[in-house]
């Protein structure tokens, strides 16, 4: 008896081909693509926070004494952390020098030894409105320049 005949339903698959893949890979690869995408965005917003946080921390320095210009060199060396690190360890007149160095807008010398000296005065000595202003003045334009 010849069988054969009823045996011609049965035979090999067609091939697999790439696609139509499954659902979850395809989610898989738009989850991917959507994350590439938004690299630009979230490194921009990454580095506006940090310009944002710092110039915050410079608006909550108001008394108008040594110790708060202190505070604004700390934070200015905070900065310096990311992107300048060899000056972090400058002390003095060189620290000075390279604050106005990176910046368009300069410190006057009484400014710069206000500058140099706060570590050294007595926390609690005042300095005049005019002289704190013009640092502060100076501190955000040099966070906005270099964050």
């Amino acid at each position: 008896m010849n069988d054969l005949p009823l045996l011609r339903d049965i035979h090999l698959p067609d091939p697999i081909g790439l696609f139509p893949l499954g659902y979850g890979s395809l989610l898989l690869m738009g989850l991917f693509a959507v994350f590439v995408l938004s690299l630009p965005y979230l490194r921009y917003t990454y580095l506006k926070s940090k310009k944002k946080y710092a110039l915050d921390l410079l608006q909550l320095i108001t008394d108008k004494k040594m110790k708060s210009v202190c505070q604004i060199s700390e934070l200015l060396r905070r900065i310096c952390k990311i992107k300048h690190k060899k000056a972090v360890a400058l002390y003095g007149m060189p620290w000075a020098d390279f604050l106005s160095k990176t910046t368009s807008q300069k410190l006057s010398p009484s400014q710069m030894q206000i500058l140099i000296n706060a570590p050294y005065a007595p926390s609690e000595s005042q300095i005049s409105d005019n002289d704190f202003d013009s640092i502060k003045t100076f501190a955000k334009h040099w966070v906005e320049t270099n964050l």
